[in-house]
């Protein structure tokens, strides 16, 4: 299963970042972070949930890289409006957005009610990122 973290962190900690899985030499509990299991193509679902959009492929979740490493490892900056949009999330709509995003996945292990959890989760970190006022930056292992 593979796991992205989130980090409210600026751009030129990508690096930084990075040797949390190459070098050990900076840990997440450096920054603020979240961890969750899920890939780019089912982030990509919940942005199109966000956006009332159709369909899923299209729009990346995430910029260009700021650090790609061949063997395995992409740190990239989340899209702005995907972060907004996480964070206009209001208390009590998730469970029905939960239940539009999990249509768009093409799994049917995620359950509604985890993916509601995930979703408070995810836009409790974005509101916390725009109050910084600073960029979340995504490290994916792959």
């Amino acid at each position: 299963m593979q796991i992205t973290t989130w980090f409210i962190a600026k751009e030129d900690e990508a690096e930084a970042i990075a040797s949390i899985v190459t070098t050990e030499e900076h840990a997440p509990e450096e920054w603020t972070f979240i961890e969750f299991p899920l890939i780019e193509m089912e982030l990509m679902a919940l942005s199109a949930a966000l956006r009332g959009a159709e369909s899923v492929s299209g729009q990346s979740t995430m910029e260009e890289p700021l650090v790609f490493d061949e063997e395995g490892l992409i740190v990239a900056r989340v899209v702005d409006s995907f972060i907004q949009a996480l964070a206009r999330i209001s208390t009590g709509s998730e469970p029905a957005l939960a239940d539009v995003w999990a249509e768009k996945m093409d799994r049917d292990h995620q359950e509604p009610e985890k993916l509601h959890a995930l979703l408070a989760k995810l836009a409790g970190f974005a509101r916390q990122a725009i109050e910084r006022r600073s960029p979340v930056l995504s490290l994916v292992t792959f």
